[in-house]
């Protein structure tokens, strides 16, 4: 799928507010292949900042660059992580012709628009897909590209915590060749920054939430202006099963999911409920079981509405595990 980038030039996009594995891939595909920029929809997210801060200038990130319809300046565009057309804002336009490569759940309406999109919702992340495709179109995987790819990989497993094996074996694989340290790829992502904005907001979020009891998990919804994912997350690791955020920008709602280990074990797939969510409502969504996302030009209230009814329909027949 990527020998074409061998000639020519070519932009990488992926997802608005690129990830560590939306920006570890694109970043990548830079260092693997020539004449690559790296471009981000919209912005970079915080959690990718240490990653971009790790490379300074040598692999510049061009927030929304011009485009034109015909994909020029560039002879192609490549998008990574990106599991639908809501996903890319004004760029969606460019994905009927461009590399589409993604793990999420399969996109019906990716498949029906791209002959070239390439999904494995098996793989843990986006950086193991990008690793081997690129190695299938004869690439050479040196430091700059490894770092990249394995802090993807452990971005996306939350550290191998929710990963199959095969996450483990293949970030090992790339660190080998890369020849560098999985310690020195950890150090350099998990450097402590404070931010005073995003902790007013997770705790805001806290102050706001609702728990709501479904059969034997405990649902927590809440809404904020910002950071939704950092807010499910301190959610779950409060205790909730699930977290459900929802914000609303110039006529948009979107939701943020995550799921614990409780939820996950009985069953329950946040990839499921947004798509579901997404049917229900006129919307988009999706993700993997454990994080999901959901827009729509629905208002919130009728939103967090349906999200709560389909969350009873699909945890109610489920059970937690023993433990």
């Amino acid at each position: 799928m990527l020998e074409e980038l061998w000639e020519g030039k070519t932009l990488v996009l992926s997802h608005v507010n690129a990830d560590i594995d939306a920006l570890g891939c694109s970043i990548a595909l830079a260092a693997m292949f020539p004449n690559v920029t790296v471009g981000a929809v919209e912005s970079v997210s915080r959690g990718a900042g240490n990653l971009r801060r790790h490379f300074g200038e040598k692999y510049p990130v061009v927030v929304d660059p011009p485009v034109a319809p015909s994909g020029a300046p560039y002879d192609r565009v490549v998008f990574v992580d990106t599991s639908a057309p809501m996903q890319v804002g004004h760029y969606a336009p460019l994905l009927p012709r461009s590399i589409v490569l993604d793990h999420h759940a399969p996109n019906s309406e990716l498949r029906a628009l791209n002959p070239r999109y390439v999904c494995d919702a098996s793989s843990p992340s986006c950086a193991q897909l990008v690793h081997r495709e690129a190695v299938a179109a004869r690439a050479r995987v040196g430091t700059d590209a490894a770092f990249a790819l394995v802090a993807g990989i452990v971005a996306d497993t939350e550290r191998f915590r929710i990963a199959p094996n095969s996450a483990l074996r293949d970030a090992l694989a790339i660190l080998e060749e890369g020849r560098i340290e999985l310690g020195q790829v950890i150090s350099a992502m998990e450097r402590p920054a404070y931010d005073r904005s995003q902790v007013v907001a997770v705790l805001k979020a806290a102050q706001r939430c609702e728990v709501l009891e479904v059969g034997q998990f405990l649902v927590a919804r809440t809404r904020v202006g910002a950071f939704e994912a950092s807010a499910a997350r301190h959610l779950v690791s409060m205790g909730a099963d699930v977290a459900l955020v929802i914000s609303e920008d110039r006529g948009t709602t979107a939701m943020t999911g995550r799921a614990g280990r409780r939820a996950l074990g009985a069953g329950f797939s946040l990839s499921a409920f947004m798509q579901e969510l997404g049917a229900r409502t006129g919307g988009d969504g999706g993700g993997h079981p454990g994080a999901g996302g959901y827009k729509s030009s629905r208002p919130p209230d009728e939103v967090e509405a349906q999200a709560f009814s389909l969350a009873k329909d699909m945890l109610g027949r489920l059970n937690p595990s023993a433990d």
